[in-house]
């Protein structure tokens, strides 16, 4: 039997060859933006970390499509499910590896701002000051952003874990589903989910979208509390439900294709 760690391995490699060559790509844009907008006349001190910022955004966003992508392709490919491995240990190593790739370019996103924002810090460190006086405190509290900084952080990562296992079931089940179904049976199914899953996030992010916000007047106000360590259990238990019912898909109703 393949060891966890050796498809880990494997795994990590394609994934994060994958994001070091996105990294580039987003690196070279950030330097030719700053560039072209000093030709134009339009920098200041701030404008390299406001360019970076907005670069960020996009790259967050890709690298969550190129990495779901890699990790959908996985589950349904004859190269890695013909692998002696069981479906648990291919299923949690493909998450787990796409997860730290994740992880990895929003690092490489901080290191990023911290090199943009070098030119402008002191009146970063005033704005901060300012906003934790609107707040209704004396001056920035370090300590107190690192808190929400953190609550911040592990929110986000239980969000993409569980739209990660979210994106399997339903491409999963649709595959399963589509074995005992015409083409045109097929079509209306894939509507209904499609449907239904668009429902089901509007009313998910309305609640996630609350809770960020939470987390980010924590980092200015200690005196403000939300229960995050339940709106965290509650996402991990709906990621894990819906892992356990993408293995049983796999193991069971997935039918794979050849390369």
């Amino acid at each position: 039997m393949t060891s966890f760690g050796s498809l880990f391995k494997t795994m990590f490699k394609e994934k994060f060859r994958d994001m070091n060559f996105f990294l580039m790509i987003n690196l070279i844009a950030i330097v030719v933006s700053i560039i072209v907008t000093a030709f134009q006349g339009g920098m200041n001190r701030s404008a390299s970390l406001a360019i970076t910022i907005g670069w960020s955004m996009l790259a967050y966003l890709i690298a969550f499509v190129r990495l779901s992508i890699l990790q959908e392709r996985k589950f349904v490919r004859d190269s890695y499910r013909l692998i002696p491995i069981s479906d648990t240990k291919l299923y949690l190593a493909n998450l787990v590896t796409s997860l730290v790739n994740y992880i990895y370019v929003v690092i490489a996103q901080i290191v990023f701002y911290l090199v943009a924002a070098i030119p402008n810090w002191s009146e970063y460190s005033d704005a901060l000051n300012m906003m934790a006086m609107v707040n209704g405190r004396a001056t920035f509290d370090a300590p107190n952003a690192i808190m929400g900084v953190i609550a911040l952080l592990c929110l986000s990562l239980v969000i993409l874990i569980l739209s990660w296992t979210t994106i399997s079931l339903i491409h999963l089940a649709s595959r399963s589903a589509s074995n005992f179904l015409p083409s045109t049976g097929r079509k209306v199914m894939n509507i209904v989910i499609y449907v239904v899953v668009i429902l089901l996030v509007l009313k998910v992010v309305g609640f996630v979208t609350d809770q960020l916000n939470n987390s980010v007047n924590m980092i200015f106000n200690s005196n403000y509390t939300a229960n995050f360590a339940v709106t965290i259990l509650v996402f991990l238990v709906v990621a894990a439900i819906e892992a356990a019912i993408n293995i049983y898909l796999m193991s069971n109703w997935v039918e794979t294709v050849s390369e």
